[in-house]
């Protein structure tokens, strides 16, 4: 919000910085990122740490099992980083054509006004309009979050099947004894297990990963007038020269506003 303040006058003239969609950043991209630092990270970490312990007691008991379970579970990371990604663009272009939230903080604003000029129902319609819009995206993303889900809870029963077809063919060769094999299967179980525990919390994790980008886009992001706190003090006199000054808002430069303007206004003067 401090950063907000500063941004020069042009930052506010185009339509994707609104104050309603930056009132909606303010609001939602915070809690969307602590959604994600807390209980559910640590689960996270608890997983990833428990899926490398996996693989390593795999591949000491049977390294023909731990090179097809840890082939799975990279397969089924490159499918979630996919769905990840095909979701974060997805996220981005929500964002970008929020007018549900933008609609409704200008019309509470002026909403003596919009009643005065009996004029509610049609604001409701272009609210009502613009929500049905955020709802079809939200869809959208819910089916490629149930195709995310369905794949990592059922992955432990893929692995079981593969496990265990590749550990019965070991065992029939005489390439592992049966106890070192099972301990690899169950190893690779395990590490499915730590898959199924952590996946769950895939849909926040990508929220949090696009509004996290947002925000810092707005704390980073250096106003086109320079840093306030840098820069010459001159000493000023009062008086005010306009020589050949020309301005064009930032999204029509081709339709100037002020074309060849010169004035002098001296120190004191009205």
């Amino acid at each position: 919000f401090r950063n907000l303040l500063y941004q020069d006058a042009s930052y506010f003239d185009n339509p994707a910085h609104a104050p309603g969609k930056l009132i909606t950043r303010l609001a939602s991209d915070a809690p969307n990122i602590k959604a994600v630092v807390d209980a559910r990270m640590l689960q996270v970490i608890y997983a990833l740490s428990a899926i490398v312990a996996c693989i390593v007691i795999a591949f000491i008991y049977c390294w023909q099992v731990a090179i097809l379970g840890t082939s799975l579970i990279l397969l089924l990371a490159f499918v979630m980083i996919g769905l990840a990604y095909k979701i974060s663009v997805m996220n981005i272009e929500q964002i970008k054509n929020d007018e549900a939230g933008r609609i409704a903080i200008e019309i509470i604003e002026n909403v003596k006004t919009i009643q005065l000029l009996t004029r509610c129902d049609m604001f409701f319609d272009h609210y009502e309009t613009a929500s049905k819009q955020q709802k079809r995206s939200e869809l959208k993303k819910g089916m490629i979050e149930a195709i995310n889900y369905s794949i990592t809870q059922s992955f432990m029963y893929f692995m079981m099947c593969f496990t265990y077809a590749v550990g019965i063919r070991v065992i029939y060769q005489g390439d592992k004894s049966s106890d070192d094999t099972f301990k690899g299967i169950i190893a690779m179980m395990l590490g499915a297990v730590a898959v199924m525990n952590s996946a769950q919390y895939f849909p926040e994790f990508v929220k949090a990963k696009t509004a996290a980008g947002m925000l810092f886009n707005i704390i980073y992001r250096k106003p086109r007038t320079g840093d306030l706190m840098e820069g010459d003090r001159p000493e000023i006199r009062g008086n005010i020269l306009f020589e050949n000054v020309k301005f064009s808002y930032p999204q029509r430069p081709l339709q100037p506003i002020m074309k060849g303007l010169q004035w002098t206004a001296l120190r004191g003067q009205t």
